[in-house]
């Protein structure tokens, strides 16, 4: 039986991907913005002020200078604050997959974590534009910290300039959000370990290790992918909702022409991508 030609199975899939959509939206409203929420209403002087409950309504994880430039949209009415962080989640989405956009949501995880409002897509969007502008790192250091693994790539390609960047920037940020207000900075680690039923500290020290490896790997042999995969094993609270940040691979996916559609998204994957995951070479 001949294969379906890639366009039909992207088309087919932007279909399913629509369908997800309005189906999140149909059943799972009152959860719309349920993460994002979180971000509105942290207090930059007291960021931390949850229970421990792992997905406690409006806890805010991530760091103090991460919760200090949210703080400041919380001058915005919740609706208006939402609408323009889902425009915003929107937008990277479309930069990250283009023509695969629509597709890409037929994968529930993906769907999900973006009706929530949590972060995954920004991650992706950040370790893409890290390729070519390293301070993007910043932004995955300073809220789920561990898929800064993905630096590895740096490290192993011996690309000091850019690992110097990236760590430099997340640096000069840390320490004048430290500066403005050092409080926060003592009590995050102890908010973050005081979370119920977190991961096994081993399992994520195991994972952290083989996300090092592949990245290694693709480092060397010059599979930008790997960096996104090695992200996503190494996030410190791995699940299926935080899997989404895997639709960075979008970004390697060539436009589709039928007849060559075969050959250019297997092109895209061997040599790291296409477009903003290559313009770093």
């Amino acid at each position: 039986m001949a294969s379906l030609d890639p366009v039909v199975v992207r088309d087919r899939a932007a279909i399913l991907g629509v369908a997800v959509v309005a189906g999140f939206g149909t059943v799972c409203h009152p959860w719309l913005g349920y993460d994002a929420r979180a971000y509105w209403v942290v207090d930059a002087a007291a960021p931390y002020g949850f229970d421990g409950t792992p997905d406690q309504y409006g806890a805010f994880r991530y760091s103090p200078a991460a919760a200090q430039v949210l703080s400041l949209f919380h001058v915005l009415p919740w609706p208006l604050f939402a609408l323009l962080w889902f425009a915003f989640l929107a937008t990277l989405l479309v930069w990250l997959a283009r023509g695969w956009t629509l597709a890409v949501l037929a994968f529930p995880v993906i769907a999900w974590d973006i009706y929530l409002g949590n972060i995954e897509v920004l991650l992706a969007a950040a370790i893409i534009a890290g390729f070519r502008h390293p301070a993007a790192w910043a932004v995955v250091l300073l809220t789920k910290v561990t898929p800064g693994v993905g630096l590895v790539w740096f490290l192993a390609r011996r690309e000091w300039r850019n690992l110097a960047i990236a760590l430099g920037a997340t640096a000069a940020i840390a320490g004048a959000s430290f500066l403005v207000a050092p409080g926060p900075w003592l009590e995050w680690p102890r908010a973050i370990l005081a979370v119920h039923d977190r991961p096994v500290l081993l399992s994520v020290i195991v994972r952290i290790a083989a996300a090092v490896l592949l990245v290694s790997w693709g480092a060397r042999t010059d599979r930008r992918w790997t960096v996104v995969v090695g992200a996503t094993l190494a996030l410190g609270w791995l699940d299926l909702k935080t899997s989404a940040l895997l639709v960075g691979l979008a970004a390697f996916l060539t436009p589709l022409q039928r007849g060559t559609a075969r050959a250019t998204i297997a092109a895209g994957f061997r040599g790291g991508g296409y477009g903003r995951a290559r313009a770093a070479h």
